[in-house]
């Protein structure tokens, strides 16, 4: 059951693309939360990001957890995670000055940018405190997920949240049970962080 919309306030808004746009709310005691509200025909990966957080959640503390599920309205509320999404925290590091991650928020197409693609070019070379320890925070939340059989399968940096010490999974909707998790989630893993298994 969803708390009532009433009572809680946007804070600010995005969009994940075409499956669903994203809205942190707060109540009234300050307390945030997140709400993915699905656009119609992806019923399918609203089903499945449900059953496999709920899951993951019940398993893992690095992932936000199901706070409550409408299907009639398609609207799903997790837990809010507090950080910075890898991609910002590369980005503020490892990017070029003057480099606007607002026009991240919602691009899909962090390969074919070139600012992107050299500041996770120079993260994964860096051997920096800061990189080393998000690295092995980010290969042990994976390790984690796939220990229980979960393929994530969508390794994007704005998909991990870090706080300083762990690196929470965020958005399962590419996600399901696998026998080889990692042999595809570590093509990714690879591709952008430079982790290897």
């Amino acid at each position: 059951m969803l708390p009532k919309l009433d009572s809680l306030t946007i804070v600010t808004s995005w969009t994940n693309g075409r499956t669903a746009i994203v809205h942190l709310l707060e109540n009234a005691n300050g307390e945030k939360m997140i709400m993915k509200m699905y656009r119609r025909g992806f019923t399918g990966t609203m089903l499945r990001e449900y059953f496999v957080a709920t899951y993951v959640a019940a398993r893992l503390p690095t992932t936000a957890k199901v706070l409550g599920f409408r299907p009639s309205h398609r609207e799903l509320l997790f837990s809010y995670v507090r950080g910075e999404r890898t991609l910002e925290w590369v980005l503020h590091r490892f990017g070029e000055k003057g480099l606007l991650l607002s026009k991240f928020q919602s691009f899909h197409g962090l390969d074919t940018n070139v600012q992107v693609t050299r500041a996770f070019s120079r993260f994964r070379d860096s051997k920096s405190e800061g990189a080393s320890s998000l690295k092995q925070a980010i290969k042990t939340s994976y390790s984690l997920l796939h220990g229980i059989g979960i393929l994530h399968g969508s390794t994007d940096p704005r998909n991990l949240i870090y706080d300083g010490e762990q690196a929470f999974i965020i958005d399962f909707g590419h996600s399901r049970p696998s026998l080889a998790p990692a042999r595809i989630d570590y093509r990714g893993l690879t591709h952008w962080y430079g982790i290897v298994p």
